[in-house]
């Protein structure tokens, strides 16, 4: 009688063991999946810790007031903009001449204007931006200008200076609005310039504008 129902029996192990297969692949699969899904939750989890300790270093040296996390709406130009458009305006306080940062503490410009629901950021690169800023290598003070997109100037350098390629940028903390020590960018070029007594510098700004999508508005802290 077995043998005659060889082939039925056959098939229902056949089935049988099919079943026992998929589960197990299944379930390795989802293993996996939790266990890749859990280490881009720790990732994004670390991440945010690290830009809060950055945030509140920045606070405790007594920098900027508390600070309003803000989305980009828009950009003015959509290449190298000279303004922004972000998602809070005087419904959330924020102030004309707030400063404006990326989430990793680099300079993008400060409030020029602000409406009930959004505000209008003008950008390190707007042709009207003039900041003091401070060579970190060798403690020069310069004003940084925009208006030379993908650089801004840095201006009023003496031709005499020390000054290298890849010397960083800092703001200076004598412009309304910027406390000292934002990063601003690199040096990238240097020239020489006939008749003058300074050199023509090109920064390239750590910010890139293609990959923020949220900005920090902080307010100077005044002691």
């Amino acid at each position: 009688m077995i043998w005659r129902f060889r082939k039925e029996i056959l098939f229902f192990i056949l089935i049988y063991f099919s079943f026992l297969i998929n589960k197990l692949y299944f379930s390795r699969n989802f293993s996996k999946n939790l266990v890749k899904k859990n280490i881009i939750n720790y990732s994004e989890i670390i991440n945010e810790n690290e830009r809060l300790k950055k945030i509140l270093k920045l606070n405790e040296e007594g920098k900027l007031n508390e600070f309003i996390v803000g989305r980009i709406i828009n950009f003015i130009p959509s290449l190298f903009p000279g303004e922004l458009v972000v998602d809070k305006g005087q419904k959330e306080n924020v102030e004309t001449g707030m400063v404006v940062i990326t989430d990793d503490l680099n300079l993008v410009g400060k409030v020029e204007r602000v409406e009930e629901n959004v505000s209008y950021v003008s950008t390190i690169f707007n042709s009207k931006t003039k900041i003091s800023s401070v060579l970190f290598s060798t403690g020069e003070v310069g004003i940084i200008e925009g208006g030379t997109t993908p650089f801004v100037l840095l201006k009023y350098i003496s031709s005499d200076s020390n000054i290298k390629i890849g010397d960083e940028v800092l703001t200076s903390g004598y412009s309304k609005s910027f406390p000292a020590g934002i990063k601003i960018g690199k040096v990238v070029k240097i020239e020489k310039q006939t008749n003058s007594l300074f050199l023509k510098i090109y920064v390239k700004p750590y910010c890139m504008y293609s990959y923020i999508k949220e900005v920090l508005i902080g307010k100077e802290r005044h002691n």
